[in-house]
């Protein structure tokens, strides 16, 4: 079910004519990045709130036998995949990613076609052979393939930043671990340009994070949005999964210093994942808060409900210095919330059974939990954590999303807060708990009605009500005549009462009374939100031949 990240506020217009207006409140799906890119939850899982990784620590890649491009041959590609895949094997975590040979052939389109449920690989490439073969690195040297998985003309080498590289994970299995994933090349983004091999590489590393189970982070995203302009720490402590590359040239990689060396926030996210505890390290290996923190906490509304999707960001604070010499870059960051609930479906949607609808625990313990698995420590046997919080750049949605939400980003309700913590020597473990000033300190939804009972409307046609509470719903009734058109309208407010877009994203659905209780909406159903005209509006337009008593619900 959707949780708007505020007690958000819903207004109900009702005009007695032969249109009918409504403004009302309901939920919409969720979904999160940052952190782990997957969590288990039920149903589809067998476990509950575990970031989803690789079943082995030693996953191995194979690579396609043929010549990635007629300038890079098959040696030259084996030594660009070798380089992406070693960025990630770093002493904190416990993974080892290593070459274990070749696939049994060049895949192309003379071997691979599209089926029903998707494209059909030869034998040892498919999700089946996952034990012999984990991660297959197809060469697509003419580029059919990525038109395949993408559309005609996708590897067009005009989309070079967007299609070099295809990543899929198809197979993840209930028990929460990561099978098999596929990585193709587009051999038309290869020339005769040692640049043109850089950027494929680099291309490559990030997809590596993705095939890992990382999702995007936001730290220090001021390298991206230019404001302020980042200064070099800044620009160092940008991490490689960053959501959408910075553009300076026709070679992305090139914006960056150092743009093949992991950052502070990629070695927490690879931890959290990959985590070494204390004493168990093996050849080659550290323990994961050997030199470092791990910081972890709540941030909440004035209620004590959980603030989903808010950037909780760390600085450091160097052992004697006085004054303070804080660095002014953020080293570490975590969404709240990336461990609880997804969308496990609502009243006008249904349950969702999928794996996407199972993601996250339902432990009201994780609503607005945070993790920062691994701060580093700065040199000496202590150091000082400032930590804040700041909103998700409403860019980074869909395929880049960085946090719970996907469809949309929310904005934190009350002022960002700015605490320190302690002073933390090697493997302490901290926590820390954020309480926004002047954040929504009022759930008193009133009489909202059940399914079972709802409440009538109100006479004039007009009212308000807060959405409060993971999972609340509300319910009311309204009869209305034969021959009416009906329209509602259903508009988000913020804490001002003005319309948004970024504090709940409402769906609307509508029964007849006589619908069996817990039944999809019987009249209609607006399953997406904000396709009205109006800033914050979802509509739902519907008509009737015969009387009727209805039931509407707003569900959080």
């Amino acid at each position: 079910m959707l949780r708007p990240d505020a007690c958000s506020r819903t207004k109900v217009r009702l005009q007695t004519l032969c249109k009918l207006m409504i403004w009302w409140f309901a939920s919409a799906a969720t979904v999160w990045a940052g952190g782990p890119r997957w969590v288990t939850g039920p149903p589809y899982f067998t476990t509950s709130g575990v970031p989803v990784v690789w079943y082995t620590n030693q996953p191995l890649y194979f690579t396609d036998p043929g010549n990635l491009s007629s300038t890079v041959n098959h040696a030259a590609a084996d030594a660009l995949v070798a380089a992406a895949a070693a960025v990630w094997n770093v002493p904190t975590a416990s993974l080892v990613l290593s070459q274990g040979g070749a696939l049994d052939e060049h895949v192309s389109e003379a071997n691979t076609f599209l089926g029903v449920n998707g494209l059909i690989f030869p034998a040892d490439v498919q999700s089946s052979n996952y034990l012999a073969k984990q991660i297959a690195v197809i060469y697509d040297s003419d580029g059919s393939v990525t038109d395949l998985l993408l559309g005609n003309g996708a590897s067009d080498p005009s989309g070079c930043l967007q299609n070099g590289v295809t990543e899929s994970v198809d197979s993840i299995v209930p028990a929460g671990f990561i099978q098999h994933a596929i990585l193709v090349l587009n051999g038309r983004c290869t020339g005769p340009s040692p640049q043109q091999q850089m950027q494929l590489q680099y291309q490559l590393m990030r997809a590596f994070g993705r095939v890992l189970g990382l999702g995007w982070s936001q730290t220090n995203d001021n390298v991206f949005t230019d404001s302020p302009q980042p200064t070099f720490n800044q620009v160092m402590h940008w991490p490689v999964m960053h959501p959408i590359d910075i553009i300076c040239g026709p070679y992305s990689y090139q914006c960056l210093p150092q743009p093949f060396t992991l950052r502070p926030d990629d070695l927490s996210a690879l931890a959290q994942l990959y985590f070494i505890a204390q004493g168990q390290s093996g050849l080659g290996k550290t323990d994961s808060l050997l030199n470092a923190n791990l910081v972890q906490g709540h941030l909440n509304f004035a209620t004590g409900e959980g603030m989903q999707g808010v950037n909780v960001v760390v600085r450091r604070w160097p052992q004697y210095t006085l004054p303070a010499q804080i660095e002014d870059w953020y080293t570490t960051s975590s969404v709240s919330g990336s461990l609880f609930r997804r969308s496990n479906g609502n009243p006008v949607t249904g349950s969702d059974a999928s794996f996407e609808g199972s993601e996250g625990s339902q432990s009201g313990f994780y609503e607005g939990y945070y993790i920062v698995e691994r701060v580093p420590m700065l040199p000496g046997d202590w150091q000082i954590l400032i930590m804040e919080t700041e909103a998700i750049n409403p860019l980074y949605t869909g395929e880049f999303a960085v946090g719970p939400y996907v469809a949309n980003t929310v904005e934190p309700s009350g002022l960002d807060p700015v605490l320190p913590e302690g002073i933390l020597g090697s493997y302490t473990q901290a926590y820390l708990d954020f309480l926004p000033t002047n954040s929504a300190n009022s759930c008193d939804s009133g009489a909202d009605g059940t399914e079972a009972a709802p409440v009538a409307v109100a006479s004039q046609g007009l009212w308000s009500g807060l959405l409060c509470g993971y999972g609340h719903s509300a319910w009311s009734s309204l009869s209305v005549k034969a021959n009416r058109s009906l329209t509602f309208e259903v508009t988000a407010e913020d804490e001002q009462g003005f319309s948004t877009t970024a504090k709940a994203m409402p769906v609307i659905g509508v029964w007849h009374t006589t619908d069996a209780l817990g039944s999809l909406p019987g009249v209609a159903g607006a399953g997406e939100a904000f396709n009205g005209a109006a800033n914050g509006m979802t509509m739902l337009t519907t008509a009737f031949t015969q009387p009727n008593q209805l039931r509407i619900a707003r569900i959080r």
